[in-house]
């Protein structure tokens, strides 16, 4: 049988998190129910806090959401951009997109991870304003998560950041994933060779691995 929990990563980095399963389970259940101005919103609270301290601090003027959901997280996300004064977008993809939600900040739009060119041309992303923050919120398989990390790498400038999420999802016993994000990360970091680190000032501000996005806070450094 395949040890899907077996990620390698450099300096024999640990993907576990310091919660206690059971802490990950009882969050996880508030998490799935949370909404925000009354749209499902699939954040929990140490990413929340952390995406409030990220977005600040990069100032990104375009972001990328892959995989919108009910589109909470999207208004979210373009809410915070007007609280710190920065005339940004979101940009929300999902192979079922959301057309019951209007925000002059957002643009939700129909799309596959797995053919992200089809929605993303380079002359469309060349007229993007920097700096871009990518986020892969969408199917959590290894496959759709490796896929947006070998999509972006070609468009993503140094200092900016390529977020994959729910690498918890092995700890919340969900096996059918099969690992997915972790094991993208791990292959993904594997064959860049040091052109992007772990921002481990994200990962671990409230103890390692911390977040639902576990070692998932990608920074392209080279």
């Amino acid at each position: 049988m395949t040890d899907y929990n077996t990620v390698t990563l450099p300096h024999n980095r640990r993907f576990e998190s310091d919660l206690s399963p059971d802490n990950i389970h009882k969050i996880q259940r508030g998490t799935v129910n949370y909404e925000y101005k009354g749209v499902k919103c699939h954040k929990n609270p140490f990413d929340m806090a952390l995406y409030t301290k990220l977005i600040y601090e990069v100032a990104p003027k375009t972001i990328i959401e892959i995989g919108s959901f009910g589109g909470g997280s999207a208004l979210w996300f373009a809410d915070l951009l007007r609280s710190y004064h920065i005339d940004g977008y979101v940009f929300s993809l999902d192979i079922n997109p959301v057309t019951n939600i209007s925000d002059d900040h957002v643009i939700f739009m129909e799309g596959d991870v797995l053919n992200l060119g089809a929605t993303f041309s380079p002359e469309i992303i060349k007229y993007f304003p920097r700096p871009i923050l990518v986020i892969e919120d969408s199917a959590h398989f290894y496959e759709t998560s490796l896929a947006a990390l070998d999509f972006f790498d070609k468009y993503l400038h140094v200092g900016e950041y390529i977020v994959i999420e729910d690498g918890n999802l092995y700890d919340l016993g969900l096996v059918q994933y099969q690992n997915g994000p972790n094991r993208a990360i791990g292959d993904f970091l594997a064959k860049t060779q040091g052109r992007y680190m772990i921002d481990t000032e994200y990962c671990d501000f409230f103890g390692h691995n911390m977040t639902w996005n576990t070692n998932g806070y990608l920074k392209k450094i080279g």
